[in-house]
């Protein structure tokens, strides 16, 4: 009894030591703001006025950014895509907009625990953080969000088409990303290559879905596992499947497999891959579709299977369920 007193304390005692410095941090930016705002009443010069105007801006945005970022005094349910649409405006105007690169949300209402949905905003932050310091150097980009439920799980992925090494060596930022995720209950996977990184994560949408009545979704659930013929692929466990034979796929290829599970049996560019897969927003000349597709086939179809992934010349991909 006396130990839960204490953890009961502790827990206490570390979220009001939050609070405070949330309420100082807001405070600060407050300060700040006026500082600049006073200072562009005073000057009599135009272009000081305008310059004071547009730091005054910005520092609004990281201040916006700031309180997107604050946990919640009170746990309450929220739409957890309205926040984070907001969140990635508010990154987007602070420091992204200026190098042109260009932050999107994507992503349907989605209702969640306001304390969960302020650990997600925290990692999606730290993700876009380090796309938006590795992925580009000095050229812009596109970072994409993209938010969306699996029956009891939710699913995010973080985007860019930049380029990065296949090998990353993780700092003190991506063990934060970890530990916040961790305490989700879920798990994160990534791929970094010459056509970007993805970031690809799913957790419970409650805490009682993972530790409650609802702790593994069955296999039949259509909303998290989806089919095509003797092909299955498992959006929540990452996993897939060709007539009970495991195929391990990467990040980018359990993705570039699922985008054409959804699509089955209809003609894929690669443009319109690239677009979508490795997040494009100008379709440059590569062959990168072509060698990502060589390896997901070979991987899919083996030797003595029918074949499911055919190549029309010139045109693009398409999957099929194999004849019976």
């Amino acid at each position: 009894m006396s130990k839960a007193i204490s953890s009961e304390r502790r827990n206490s005692d570390e979220q009001l030591l939050v609070l405070e410095l949330t309420h100082r941090m807001n405070n600060e930016f407050a300060a700040a703001i006026a500082v600049v705002s006073l200072a562009a009443a005073r000057s009599p010069n135009g272009e000081v006025k305008s310059a004071l105007a547009a730091v005054e801006a910005r520092l609004h945005s990281y201040a916006q950014v700031n309180r997107c970022l604050q946990i919640p005094s009170q746990d309450a349910v929220i739409d957890a895509s309205a926040h984070l649409r907001r969140l990635c405006q508010s990154i987007s105007r602070s420091r992204l907009d200026c190098r042109g690169i260009e932050l999107q949300f994507v992503g349907p209402p989605l209702q969640m625990s306001s304390e969960r949905c302020a650990r997600l905003s925290m990692i999606i932050s730290e993700l876009v953080t380090n796309a938006a310091r590795h992925a580009f150097g000095d050229r812009g980009g596109k970072i994409e969000v993209e938010l969306f439920q699996c029956g009891a799980f939710v699913r995010c992925r973080v985007g860019d088409d930049g380029t990065a090494p296949e090998k990353i060596r993780h700092g003190r930022g991506f063990a934060i990303v970890e530990s916040l995720i961790t305490s989700l209950d879920g798990k994160i996977e990534q791929d970094f290559g010459a056509g970007g990184s993805v970031s690809d994560m799913h957790f419970p949408l409650s805490a009682r879905a993972q530790h409650g009545r609802s702790t593994i979704l069955p296999s039949e659930s259509r909303e998290t596992v989806l089919r095509v013929g003797p092909l299955e692929l498992d959006l929540i466990k990452h996993t897939s499947r060709r007539s009970g034979r495991a195929i391990d796929l990467t990040p980018r290829e359990f993705r570039l497999l699922e985008y054409m599970m959804r699509r089955q049996d209809q003609l894929l560019t690669r443009a319109m891959l690239l677009e979508e897969v490795w997040n494009y927003k100008l379709v440059p000349q590569t062959n990168r579709v072509d060698v990502h597709m060589g390896q997901l086939r070979r991987k899919v179809d083996e030797p003595h299977e029918l074949r499911m992934i055919h190549t029309v010349r010139r045109a693009g991909f398409i999957l099929r369920a194999p004849a019976s």
